[in-house]
């Protein structure tokens, strides 16, 4: 879960593409590249436009074999207003060379 966790923080909590990569491996790497490459060339937001983000576990899917977990989160975005969406996400990780990465991550509702 503490996997997991460190890429919903870097992800979705921080917006830190690059860190979240570090945090990836597999699909979850190849889905941030692309997210990268379609943001080359665009303005970063400046931090006040930046929406604020939160999230909270919900639950463990069951374990399908030893290298690989799911857990299921519910996001909070805010936006500027107090607006909020929420979304809940499922990030998959396995085991990777001794340590657990994000090996997927989606939208689930």
């Amino acid at each position: 879960r503490g996997a997991a966790e460190g890429f919903n923080d870097a992800y979705y909590v921080e917006i830190d593409l690059p860190r979240a990569r570090e945090r990836a491996v597999g699909l979850a790497q190849a889905k941030i590249d692309e997210e990268v490459k379609l943001l080359a060339g665009q303005p970063a937001a400046d931090g006040g436009s930046r929406p604020t983000v939160n999230y909270r576990f919900l639950e463990q899917q069951e374990e399908q074999n030893r290298d690989r977990r799911g857990f299921i989160y519910e996001i909070t975005i805010t936006v500027d207003g107090g607006e909020q969406v929420k979304r809940r996400t499922l990030v998959t990780v396995r085991e990777d060379a001794g340590v657990w990465r994000a090996a997927n991550f989606q939208e689930i509702d």
